[in-house]
């Protein structure tokens, strides 16, 4: 309401739509008028992008997307995030690099703010060029 992103005769369509491609429709359309905190951690995650990608923006920047998540819902929200990015652009910042293996097309790897090296994900997990990257995939600090 408060982005006034389309006329009222839309809003219903609207949360139905990005309720659907949050994967969180069937699990609270007959709740509708209940506050977001009723949810679970993974639920209210997957509301958060909901709100996101209902005034349909060309980017969405996800700041540790799953980092209070078990498991299950890691992998809802993971999942979520590949479908997602067939129609946005999507950037997640996260610490886990699994998560970043498994999910991401490009990689860019900063230390200290600064970027030491961008590269699609494969070739940065197999080839990385910086010394620093290297390092840290190795597992030698971080």
């Amino acid at each position: 309401k408060l982005n006034k992103l389309a006329p009222r005769n839309q809003w219903d369509e609207i949360v139905e739509t990005s309720l659907k491609k949050a994967a969180l429709w069937e699990e609270v359309k007959d709740s509708l008028n209940e506050v977001g905190a009723s949810l679970s951690g993974g639920q209210q995650q997957r509301l958060c992008i909901a709100r996101a990608i209902a005034p349909k923006p060309e980017v969405i920047l996800m700041d540790e997307p799953t980092s209070a998540l078990d498991p299950i819902a890691t992998e809802r929200i993971e999942n979520l995030m590949s479908e997602l990015k067939e129609e946005f652009s999507v950037i997640i910042v996260t610490h886990n690099m699994q998560q970043a293996k498994r999910i991401s097309n490009n990689t860019c790897f900063f230390v200290l703010g600064e970027l030491l090296e961008q590269n699609e994900t494969n070739e940065f997990y197999t080839s990385p060029k910086h010394p620093e990257a290297q390092r840290y995939l190795q597992g030698e600090f971080g």
